[in-house]
């Protein structure tokens, strides 16, 4: 062992000591393999020299090397392009894309999944986490062009992307929906600035942003402090801008306009400069004054130092009464939208009407259909009080504004949900089949609601959509992973080519998107 760079063992347990460890060459690596116990045990290894890179078969040691990591993917790639063989190709390729994978940034659902500690590229993670969704997508990928470039692959992949796309919907409903919108983001990318722009999360969420072309980011915060924290993180965040609020350029414009909007509102002159201060308030002139195109705020705020300058400096869109808060809920089998969880503590029947058709309008803009139910505690009449008469008046009122909407209520939770109830004992109710679009009476309700559907019901909560405003802005819920600030800032990039009328010369990304999924759906 004396002067040896790498031990690879698959023997016994306790074959190697401490003291062949430390005759090792500089930097040594030690694979010790044997199940259920290791030639040397990791006290043992990193006690006897400080600068081991080591690995184990146990999970209770970093660098975990499982079959999980290679077989079943292995498999994946090759059945995928009905390949002859496994040849050492394909395996080399495997190995190849999870040393690469092993290089980029952990998701939070990994470090949660791993303890919570920080997970990042070094000699505790010189290997992906066995159980790492991101696996399939880099490992499949890599077999299925290694046996396409040995000639082994009797069924080439002819789109690549394609195929990616048909990995990530095997994930589940969510990651396919939110591909979806990465793909409509990616077709034009718009600038989305972040207020929270020194939070680490928002710095790793803007990273792979930028990796996957989906936005544009504009981090605001200290210049100084932001380039401090992306080389802590070891990141590239070439292709973001930085701007220090306070030291902007157009900072005297934004407070001049910002004074003259609400100067008949009781703000002085003096206290639009030190509202402008705020990175809040910053963003939303840039958004205003078209110097981006959509704002994600709410890390570490809550909502209405968020709410509260959008609507003083953006407003809400032409004809709308009132702004609200949508949650989109996905199962493995369906999608469900519920509001208003965020902003109407107590709406009246007009509230509730305009969320309601906020609520469709959003929906149809992802490509579904809306089948709206005002929900309440009775069904169709049956509960004589004002609280259900409020839902039923909202009803009425969606009837008269949107005729061709599918909608009715009031109706109770099971009762909208249910084909079963609605064909069989309210056959007369204009709402064919499960409702999917849920609108609750109240704050409190729509607020209990999404989260005990997440909790215990097994559905992953997108959101919020913030709808009604005159350009994006969106909320992040205090917590939200990298994950979510990715998703949160494809919807807000969609909905900005969706007011400029955009979007149109991507359109063979969308459709080659979804025959994936219509073809992931058939299998």
């Amino acid at each position: 062992m004396k002067g040896a760079d790498v031990f690879c063992g698959v023997s016994v347990k306790g074959i190697l000591t401490k003291e062949m460890v430390r005759s090792m060459a500089d930097k040594p690596i030690v694979f010790a393999m044997a199940n259920p116990d290791p030639e040397i045990t990791y006290e043992d290894a990193t006690s006897a020299r400080d600068d081991i890179i080591m690995a184990t078969g146990r999970s209770d040691y970093p660098n975990q090397v499982n079959n999980v990591l290679g077989f079943p993917f292995i498999f994946r790639g090759t059945l995928d392009v009905r390949a002859k063989m496994i040849n050492d190709e394909m395996k080399i390729a495997a190995s190849h894309a999870l040393a690469k994978l092993a290089k980029q940034e952990v998701p939070d659902s990994v470090i949660r999944a791993y303890g919570g500690k920080r997970i990042e590229f070094g000699k505790e993670y010189i290997i992906p986490k066995p159980f790492d969704p991101r696996v399939l997508i880099w490992e499949a990928t890599a077999v299925a062009k290694a046996a396409m470039e040995t000639g082994v692959a009797r069924m080439p992949i002819k789109d690549f992307e394609q195929y990616r796309d048909s990995l990530e919907a095997r994930l589940g409903k969510s990651r396919e929906i939110m591909r979806f919108f990465i793909h409509k983001a990616q077709i034009e990318p718009k600038r989305i600035v972040f207020p929270e722009g020194e939070e680490e999360k928002i710095l790793r969420a803007a990273q792979q942003i930028l990796d996957e072309g989906v936005a544009k980011p504009i981090l605001l915060g200290s210049r100084t402090l932001i380039r401090q924290r992306i080389a802590d993180l070891g990141l590239d965040l070439t292709g973001a801008e930085i701007i220090n609020p306070g030291k902007s350029p157009r900072f005297d414009e934004y407070v001049t306009a910002f004074y003259a909007n609400r100067q008949r509102k009781g703000l002085t002159r003096v206290e639009a400069e030190h509202q402008m201060k705020t990175h809040n308030v910053f963003g939303m002139m840039m958004v205003e004054m078209d110097d981006a195109d959509g704002l994600i705020s709410g890390l570490t705020q809550h909502y209405p130092e968020t709410v509260r300058p959008a609507l003083q400096i953006i407003g809400k869109r032409e004809g709308v009464r009132v702004i609200a808060g949508l949650y989109m809920m996905v199962f493995k089998n369906q999608t469900i939208f519920i509001a208003d969880a965020t902003v109407n503590i107590e709406p009246t029947s007009e509230d509730l009407a305009e969320i309601a058709l906020l609520a469709a309008d959003k929906v149809r803009q992802m490509d579904m259909e809306p089948r709206v139910a005002m929900l309440s505690f009775g069904n169709f009449g049956g509960a004589k009080h004002p609280l259900a008469n409020k839902v039923r008046l909202a009803t009425e009122i969606v009837k008269r504004r949107a005729p061709d909407l599918m909608v009715d209520g009031e109706m109770q939770a099971d009762t909208a949900v249910s084909p079963e109830i609605i064909s069989e004992v309210y056959p007369f109710t204009s709402l064919k089949g499960a409702a999917n679009v849920l609108i609750c009476p109240d704050l409190t309700s729509a607020n209990i609601a999404y989260k005990l559907l997440a909790r215990l019901g097994g559905a992953v909560a997108i959101g919020p959509i913030l709808m009604g405003m005159r350009k994006p802005v969106y909320l992040l819920i205090p917590g939200s992973d990298v994950s979510d600030i990715v998703n949160i800032t494809a919807m807000a990039v969609f909905e900005s080519q969706q007011q400029t009328k955009s979007g149109q010369k991507g359109v063979e990304i969308l459709d080659r998107f979804n025959a994936s999924m219509q073809g992931a759906e058939a299998k």
